[in-house]
């Protein structure tokens, strides 16, 4: 029992003599650089991973049971470096947690303020831009600063001055030239070598301007494509800016892109039986069981009149006149209501003198026809009145009309789809071959459509299924072309709506357009406006910086999770189901799937020309609580959507943090850049607080 007292005060006297070493380190060197642990003799552990680096301000907090978590997925965030560190990053578990990170992960660097929000396998600290610095503080009630005003065309034609750079006088608020400057007028000789200057748009060198603009693009001799910057960008983002210059291709998802194939469409041709003309709700308006004609005074009046609402009346306002008024039974133009629904009338607009008999004409439909030598001619036909369609519309959709309402015709039109008032018809034009395959003559250029055909009406609820396993066409009744053309996608509802389609030329199939959009090797030659913006924001704001940063790879992912399904697959992909790249469903996999897509200033295939890019939708997804993300601005992430129908979408955060997606030509959302801090990189003071943020040491950079 001795022994055990005696063994018991000796860990004791050992516990209170390491507490006593650790409450003086503590005091000495502060406990942000120290993580202890006693181990179970009562030993001291102290763990140096505690240098006032950034990368550890993250580890400690995830090994201490902080806000903050250890990435444990794949990832691969230098495309010259292998893997060596952990990644950790922040995380929140609710909305409380979500706005506390907020008040803890923000720094100074460069002049700017940034929110930390992982740190990367090579030992860097990726960060995403959170505006200007104001009074050394990154409040959230911070005012407006400069930035981007989305992108436009512009008439440049006059002698105007361009720089390489320009100043910005925060007093007055007003831009001035700097950098090289020359004076030119924009043409098709000129304009190509202006790209990427600014300018005023003034006549002097010495000008200043209000809004000034970089020049992203030649359009034509006269306009080019700029992005204005003012002074109104919101505090947490460097203005706003489209994602690409258009969204009618799936390249446009691309942060840099080559091939362009656009979509085409076909559409049934809408014909108008009824006139269809809004009411008010409510509004006591006068009706006439007839009207007479008046030739002195070229008016129509009610005759047999009542007054009520049109709410009170619609439901059995059918063979009714009225002027649309509450006030006048006499009109220039008159209207007879065939029937009524909600707050609109339908019907026929009267005028000129003409009655009813005069609007009121018949309609031939017939269920099948017969054609010969090019004439074609109704079969079990019926006829109706242009008034009795409000009430029958729907009995004749995929009847057949000649549409003059005759009988014979030599060009057929085939009824998809109906509603009250009118009704889209198909020509027997459109009766195309479809097939699943195809053979191409190089000698001659011409596309042939394989053996297994079909020909039918292409835009028909029956024929849907029919197009996703045929998708290719001449859109012809022969099966040959010089070019040939690939169905996507048949929007909803069908016999009313679009077929998609793109356009191939020289013998490629949808395999190698898709390639060429998404995959292959060379499909990172253009750069998207997005990427234009960032780097010329990172030329002007963070090149005397640069050494201070890593080259990581900035993810744009292209992958497609439904490559098996979708449209674009010959093979029975669905023409219902629109192509989805890998961040269709948000996920947190930090992994990019392709290496044309690891977006770096090593990797030739996607290469950056700055350290800098946006921020993935995983690496925002791992903070895993929309306050923290959360700016009251939509900002664009650099992660792919899909493309639905025609539009290509990609990845945003909305104004209240949660993720969404958005097509790519919008304007109106934010650009906050990223950057990632080189391993080591240490802070000089702070604690990360909104009110007093991490100030980054650059001294020996």
């Amino acid at each position: 029992m001795r022994k055990i007292v005696k063994k018991r005060q000796l860990f004791n006297k050992r516990l209170v003599l390491n507490i006593i070493l650790v409450l003086f380190m503590f005091l000495s060197i502060g406990y942000s650089t120290l993580s202890t642990n006693l181990n179970i003799n009562g030993n001291l552990n102290v763990k140096k991973y505690y240098e006032p680096t950034l990368y550890n301000v993250l580890a400690k907090e995830a090994e201490t049971g902080g806000l903050a978590k250890k990435y444990t997925g794949e990832h691969h965030d230098s495309f010259t470096e292998e893997p060596s560190k952990d990644i950790y990053h922040w995380y929140a578990s609710n909305d409380s947690q979500g706005t506390q990170v907020l008040d803890k992960n923000n720094v100074i660097f460069a002049d700017h303020c940034w929110q930390m929000i992982r740190t990367t396998d090579t030992g860097g600290v990726k960060m995403i831009y959170n505006g200007e610095v104001e009074n050394n503080q990154c409040l959230n009630t911070r005012g407006t600063h400069v930035g981007y005003a989305g992108s436009q065309s512009e008439a440049l034609s006059s002698n105007y001055w361009y720089g390489t750079d320009y100043t910005y006088d925060s007093v007055n608020k007003t831009f001035k030239l700097s950098g090289i400057t020359e004076q030119a007028t924009w043409n098709d000789t000129t304009g190509p070598g202006l790209i990427g200057k600014y300018t005023c748009k003034e006549t002097s060198v010495d000008s200043s301007c209000s809004a000034i603009l970089f020049v992203e693009s030649y359009i034509s001799s006269v306009y080019a494509g700029v992005i204005p910057l003012n002074s109104s960008s919101n505090y947490s983002q460097f203005g706003t800016l489209q994602f690409n210059a258009s969204y009618n291709s799936p390249a446009y998802v691309g942060y840099m892109y080559n091939a362009v194939y656009p979509y085409h469409s076909k559409q049934p041709t809408a014909v108008t039986v009824l006139t269809r003309t809004s009411m008010t709700n409510g509004t006591n308006y006068y009706y006439g069981s007839d009207v007479t004609y008046d030739t002195t005074t070229n008016k129509y009046t009610l005759t047999g009149t009542s007054q009520n609402t049109w709410t009170n009346t619609y439901s059995s306002s059918s063979e009714l006149y009225t002027c649309k008024s509450a006030t006048d039974t006499t009109c220039s133009t008159v209207y007879y209501i065939a029937g009524g629904a909600n707050s609109y009338m339908y019907g026929f607009s009267m005028s000129g003198g003409n009655l009813l008999s005069y609007y009121n004409t018949n309609i031939v439909l017939g269920t099948s026809y017969t054609e010969s030598s090019g004439t074609y001619t109704l079969d079990n036909t019926v006829t109706i009145t242009k008034a009795d369609w409000f009430n029958n519309y729907a009995t004749y959709k995929n009847y057949y009309t000649c549409g003059d309402y005759t009988t014979t015709c030599t060009n057929m039109k085939y009824i998809t789809y109906t509603n009250n008032y009118s009704y889209y018809a198909l020509s027997t034009s459109n009766n195309y071959i479809y097939a699943k395959d195809f053979t191409y003559d190089t000698g001659t250029g011409v596309y042939t459509l394989g053996s297994d055909r079909i020909q039918t009406w292409n835009m028909t609820d029956g024929d849907k299924s029919n197009l996703s396993t045929h998708h290719y066409t001449c859109f012809n009744d022969t099966g040959e072309c010089s070019t040939l053309s690939y169905v996507y996608y048949a929007s909803a509802p069908l016999n009313s709506s679009h077929i998609f389609y793109i356009a191939l030329t020289d013998g490629k199939s949808v395999e190698d357009a898709v390639s060429e959009m998404l995959y292959s090797d060379d499909v990172n030659q253009v750069n998207s406006i997005i990427k234009t913006g960032v780097d010329a924001w990172y030329k002007h704001y963070m090149l005397s910086y640069d050494d201070a940063l890593e080259d990581t790879i900035y993810c744009n992912d292209r992958s497609q999770r439904n490559a098996d399904t979708n449209g674009w697959n010959p093979n029975s992909g669905s023409v219902s189901t629109d192509m989805r790249f890998k961040e269709y469903n948000v996920t947190s996999d930090l992994s990019c799937t392709n290496t044309t897509d690891q977006f770096s200033v090593s990797n030739n295939s996607a290469k950056l020309t700055y350290k800098v890019g946006l921020m993935s939708s995983p690496e925002a997804n791992i903070l895993n609580n929309s306050n923290a993300r959360k700016t009251d601005q939509y900002y664009w992430l650099g992660s792919p959507y899909n493309f639905d129908n025609y539009v290509a979408f990609g990845r945003i955060v909305l104004s209240t943090g949660s993720m969404n997606s958005n097509y790519a030509i919008n304007n109106l959302r934010g650009l906050r850049p990223s950057v990632s801090l080189k391993t080591g990189t240490e802070y000089t003071s702070g604690d990360g607080s909104m009110i007093n943020p991490y100030v980054v040491d650059t001294s020996n950079n």
